[in-house]
């Protein structure tokens, strides 16, 4: 029962980090090319918050796996 618990935990987790991601390359992407109006501080702020997330849950998803394989 608890490998099967650890499954869904698992699951869920790469689930959220997913989406996160997602979300992160798409705001990143808008910050980059689709805001028209040129580079504002606006911009700017989404891009740099962008590319933490990206690296937070990149690093989250490293520290899972390294964890994983030391298992």
């Amino acid at each position: 029962m608890s490998e099967t618990r650890a499954a869904e935990d698992w699951l869920i987790r790469y689930l959220v980090i997913g989406v996160v991601m997602v979300v992160a390359t798409l705001a990143l992407l808008y910050a980059l090319s689709f805001d028209l109006g040129g580079f504002s501080s606006y911009s700017i702020v989404v891009s740099v918050v962008s590319v933490v997330v990206l690296a937070a849950a990149g690093g989250v998803m490293a520290r899972d796996l390294q964890h994983w394989r030391s298992s």
